[in-house]
């Protein structure tokens, strides 16, 4: 997967340890090791410095499949405790962790069975604070 942003991936405090929790106590989540990596990586930011525009736990995104010129949202939520089927917008498939710290304007080529599948990242609607 290829993601034309900023090298540099920004995550929330908070999101990082509500993550580290998830993968510790199910560290068979799918796309978890995408989501260690990216933690591993990450500047690490408090919620008064964090940017507005960074999609982060709770974010709602617009992204615009640049090929069929069609909009979609998604949101990047977690799984209910217990949940053993994950919501098409959870954290844990591959687009949501593929989107956890992309910014507005970022572009991603984004492999599927059908072929590479090519978004921008129109808006995003990030929480007002912290649901967890």
């Amino acid at each position: 997967m290829k993601q034309e942003q900023n090298d540099t991936i920004i995550m929330l405090k908070e999101d990082v340890a509500v993550l580290n929790s998830l993968l510790e106590k199910n560290s068979q989540l799918p796309e978890a090791e995408i989501i260690r990596e990216k933690i591993a990586k990450a500047t690490i930011l408090d919620n008064y410095n964090f940017p507005r525009d960074v999609a982060r736990l709770n974010t709602v995104l617009t992204i615009r499949d640049k090929v069929v010129r069609q909009n979609f949202q998604y949101a990047l939520t977690v799984p209910e405790p217990g949940t053993v089927h994950y919501s098409s917008d959870s954290i844990f498939r591959p687009l949501g962790a593929a989107l956890l710290g992309m910014r507005t304007g970022d572009e991603l080529a984004f492999p599927t069975q059908k072929g590479t599948r090519y978004f921008f990242v129109m808006e995003m609607e990030n929480p007002v604070e912290s649901i967890y």
